[in-house]
């Protein structure tokens, strides 16, 4: 008798810690799920050059990041959703600000117009 309390001990020990490891892992792939990324290219909308340390602004989230020589930025481990992205620089009229669903958007084309 006591040899299959013991038995039945084990077996639900088991059982739970299993159960427990699955939860945890279908919960690290339901937030890998609920992130993304936002990222783009800033031009010149004239002449197509890419434009260095334009500030770019995810404004719901008062985040700034910078474009690189090629003209790229990304905003990256965002939670999915509706954002603003805004643009500043000098000697260029600011982009008026764009409201994205991640869901759809991820990668941005931005056209900066020199202000004559």
């Amino acid at each position: 008798m006591k040899a299959k309390i013991i038995i039945l001990a084990v077996t639900l020990l088991v059982g739970f810690s299993n159960i427990e490891a699955k939860e945890k892992e279908t919960s690290k792939d339901a937030k890998a799920k609920l992130t993304t990324s936002i990222s783009g290219t800033i031009t010149d909308a004239a002449t197509g050059e890419s434009l260095v340390g334009v500030k770019v602004v995810l404004e719901e989230l008062n985040t700034v990041v910078y474009t690189d020589f090629d003209g790229n930025f990304e905003f990256s481990d965002i939670s999915v959703g509706d954002y603003t992205v805004s643009t500043k620089y000098v000697s260029y009229n600011t982009n008026d600000k764009i409201t994205i669903d991640t869901k759809k958007t991820k990668n941005l084309q931005i056209e900066l117009k020199a202000d004559l």
